[in-house]
Parts: structure tokens; sequence; C-alpha cells
């Protein structure tokens, strides 16, 4: 019994006997002339805490890569306002959905590699669908983002797309967003020798006309209580909650 207890003080002092939650954050060296944080995963309450505690380092932040399924509307809400007033870029490499696209969305330059994925939908209940709760934040949710400035044809997706499912962003409205083809923050080998990509090129999506819109069931989406079955309201008010996917 006594080492049962011994090795459960080691356990608990190692941080093991509890698991960890939330979007994993990493702090890696760019070619920005800063440092890039690195989201991975569902993003849950505590984040933006866990988040903002990376601006206080004497390094600055430069940017964002993005890596999520989506998660709390409140921490991802506020992540994003966060990454708007420090005028950071945001890149995305695989995929992005529901909260994380917003935050890449308010990025001040926003990047992604050619195999990308940005995906939007609605708001939906606790049982995926949608009842006049979730209608109503879904409009408040659309007004907010063309007051952030975010194309209607972006919101015109968030809208339209049942929870439970997303649609993928294609290239129309990528090039309204701007959106270069690029990784702004990588960094090669040559010679042996680690370097920055010297080439300032910035490939930007051009409109290829109305390519098909890819739309897939959503794999993590989550409701206004938590649970993922949508896009929930992206600010606190009263009667409303704070969570989606």
């Amino acid at each position: 019994m006594r080492l049962a207890k011994t090795i459960l003080t080691i356990f608990l002092a190692a941080g093991i006997a509890e698991p960890c939650f939330g979007v994993e954050i990493s702090r890696v060296a760019s070619c920005a002339g800063g440092d890039v944080l690195q989201l991975r995963g569902d993003i849950e309450a505590g984040d933006y805490v866990k988040f903002r505690s990376h601006f206080d380092d004497e390094r600055r932040i430069v940017g964002l890569d993005l890596d999520s399924p989506g998660g709390s509307l409140y921490e991802g809400f506020r992540i994003a306002t966060l990454t708007r007033e420090r005028r950071l870029s945001t890149f995305v490499a695989k995929e992005c959905d529901s909260a994380c696209a917003f935050i890449f969305l308010l990025g001040s330059k926003r990047y992604v590699s050619s195999e990308a994925k940005i995906g939007v939908h609605a708001v939906g209940n606790d049982y995926g669908g949608e009842d006049n709760g979730t209608i109503r934040d879904t409009i408040h949710f659309a007004r907010l983002s063309a007051k952030l400035g975010i194309p209607s044809a972006t919101i015109g997706k968030m809208v339209t797309t049942p929870p439970g499912k997303i649609t993928f962003l294609d290239e129309a409205d990528l090039s309204a967003l701007k959106v270069i083809v690029r990784d702004p923050f990588a960094r090669k080998t040559g010679d042996g020798i680690e370097g920055c990509n010297s080439d300032a090129a910035e490939e930007a999506f051009t409109d290829g006309g109305e390519p098909a819109i890819r739309t897939k069931p959503s794999h993590k989406p989550e409701s206004r209580s938590g649970k993922r079955t949508g896009l929930a309201h992206p600010s606190p008010r009263p009667g409303a909650a704070a969570n989606f996917r």
C-alpha cells in the first residue's frame, strides 16, 4: 500500500495522473523575424489564457500555424480577437474548421498550403439540428463576421451549411480573402545549414470561376452547450452559450 501511494505521488508530481485537454500550443522560431505559435487539436476552456501567456515573452510572436477541428466559441473568439489586435498572420497546412476557421479569418495576412482546407458551418443544437435559438445565433454570427470584413460569399457558406456538415471554402472564397498559397514561416536546409527561404514570391489564389463547393460530414461539430454539433454565438450575451465547433 505504501509503495502504491508513493507511485501515485510520483505520477501526480509528474503531471501524468491527469490527461491534457485543450489545444496544444507550441512556440517555434520562424523566418518572419519572430516566433510562431502552432495550435493543434480541440480548442477548450482555458486555452485563451494559455494562448495569451505566450505574449509575455520578450521575443515577439508574428503568426499562428493552425490545425484544429474547432472548439469552444468563447475561447476561440478571444483568441481570434487577440490575433486581430496583434496583427498576426495565420497559416493552415492541413485543416482548420469552425472556431479555428474564425481565428484564421481574423489574421492580418492569411496563408495556406496547396492542400489546406478551411471549413465553416452553421449553428447547431445539442442534437445536431437547428432551432429558433441556433438560427438567431447564426444570424448574429453572420452580422458580426460582416462587420469584421469577412466576404459575403464566405458568410453565406457559414449560414447555409447545416449543422453536422462542413463546407470548405473554394478558390474564389480564398481569392476574395486575399489568401496566399505559401508557408511564410517555413525553414529550409541548404548545404547542411538551416536557413530561411528567401523566395519572396507570394502566389495568391486566382478566381477560377465557380469551383464546386466541397461538403462533407462534420467529424467534430459542437453545439452552444459544448456538445459537438455546430457553430454558436461568438460573443457572450445574456441567455447565449459560448461554445462551438
